[in-house]
């Protein structure tokens, strides 16, 4: 009960902060806002040219922010996957299946989408090694995790 309850909040916690640093903690570029559309509705041409017209490009780090909100939640739902399973094998296999996934939050801002190219953004300098720590801190935790488990699993085969 304390490994599931301790490492499931863990989980949680770090796919929280999936969601947050690209977000609030160390924000990425903002999309372009749209171009607002003129009220005369004479031209409807125009009026539908102005709909999807933007201001600028949205940027890749606004998609890294995006997919990395995503992975956060698959976190957080296996986390409380983890807190609710009871058997030893489901939840060594949703550790093994977080370390998978932490290989993923690191390429997403790496090697998929990537940041901005600008050196100085704060979305290079600050988002992307903070996405990549906490890629990193998830696998070591996962890996630890599913290695107690494993022990665990060996006690209990060894008492039947």
């Amino acid at each position: 009960m304390k490994n599931r309850l301790i490492s499931s909040l863990i989980f949680i916690i770090i796919g929280a902060l999936l969601i947050l640093v690209p977000l609030y903690i160390v924000p990425v570029c903002p999309p372009p806002e749209v171009a607002t559309m003129p009220t005369d509705m004479t031209n409807n041409m125009m009026n539908h040219e102005m709909a999807h017209s933007t201001t600028g490009t949205i940027m890749k780090c606004f998609w890294t922010a995006r997919a990395e909100v995503g992975i956060g939640i698959v976190v957080i739902a296996i986390g409380l996957l983890m807190l609710f399973s009871r058997t030893v094998f489901v939840r060594m296999g949703l550790s093994m299946a977080l370390a998978c996934i932490s290989f993923f939050t690191a390429a997403i801002p790496t090697i998929l989408i990537g940041v901005c190219p600008g050196a100085m953004m704060l979305c290079n300098m600050g988002t992307k090694p903070a996405l990549i720590l906490l890629s990193i801190l998830l696998l070591v935790v996962a890996i630890i995790n599913a290695l107690y488990l494993n022990k665990v699993s060996r006690k209990l085969n060894f008492r039947l």
